[in-house]
């Protein structure tokens, strides 16, 4: 009586799979004698476990890539005191289209966020190169959890900090002025300047909340607009 068959080893059934294949694709190219069950019966099998790679690559790639729902989520540091201080605008879109041109008449802009006395209260500051000539401001912002709200420019704006790169502040807001309603992201660093990984990042962001593709950026050719409280602090 033969003796019973054991069971391959996990490890060793591919590499035996691999070299039945073959075996029967050989034997089929040299009219050799084989088993079509067999031969087809393996064929099933490599098949099986090509789609069952595929399958695998494909929820891993899937669950590497963040959806719009995470990209776009409303986000406050756990130390506040990491929003505040000077940042450099670095790229931004608009709506509707007339407002994201706009922006390109900024060559360059600054704000800086500064804390109160009140922990429901933020100053804000800014200086906007445009029209060729330098436009500073100052408001108090108004926090409420992760929402603030502010007036500039005759425009209430209500908007909310998304999950960015490190040392990078991302701004979303909507705002109103009369009749007229429009919204921008804006991206802010530290010095201006962007990692080629986040700028993808930041596209991803705008796409998600239906902005332009065609972003603006700050090309670092316009110095800054001086801030003369900035020796003061």
């Amino acid at each position: 009586m033969p003796p019973s068959r054991l069971p391959l080893p996990p490890r060793l059934c591919l590499p035996r799979l691999k070299h039945n294949y073959f075996f029967c694709l050989t034997a089929w190219r040299e009219n050799k004698p084989v088993s079509e069950g067999f031969c087809n019966r393996l064929r099933n099998i490599m098949a099986l476990l090509v789609i069952g790679l595929l399958l695998a690559l494909s929820s891993l790639t899937a669950a590497s890539a963040p959806d719009c729902k995470d990209l776009v989520k409303p986000f406050m540091p756990d130390d506040p005191k990491l929003v505040f201080g000077k940042w450099v605008y670095a790229l931004g879109a608009g709506d509707p289209p007339p407002y994201h041109k706009a922006l390109e008449a900024l060559k360059s802009s600054w704000i800086h966020l500064t804390p109160t006395s009140s922990d429901l209260l933020v100053t804000l500051r800014w200086g906007d190169h445009c029209f060729n000539r330098c436009i500073f401001g100052e408001v108090n912002a108004t926090v409420s959890g992760l929402t603030t709200t502010f007036s500039k420019n005759l425009s209430n704006h209500k908007g909310q900090l998304l999950q960015t790169c490190s040392d990078c502040l991302l701004w979303t807001d909507t705002f109103r002025n009369g009749d007229v309603t429009g919204r921008y992201i804006l991206q802010f660093t530290r010095t201006g300047k962007v990692e080629p990984k986040d700028v993808e990042i930041f596209k991803k962001q705008a796409e998600c909340l239906n902005f332009p593709k065609n972003f603006h950026s700050y090309d670092g050719k316009v110095e800054l607009c001086p801030d003369e409280n900035e020796n003061a602090e």
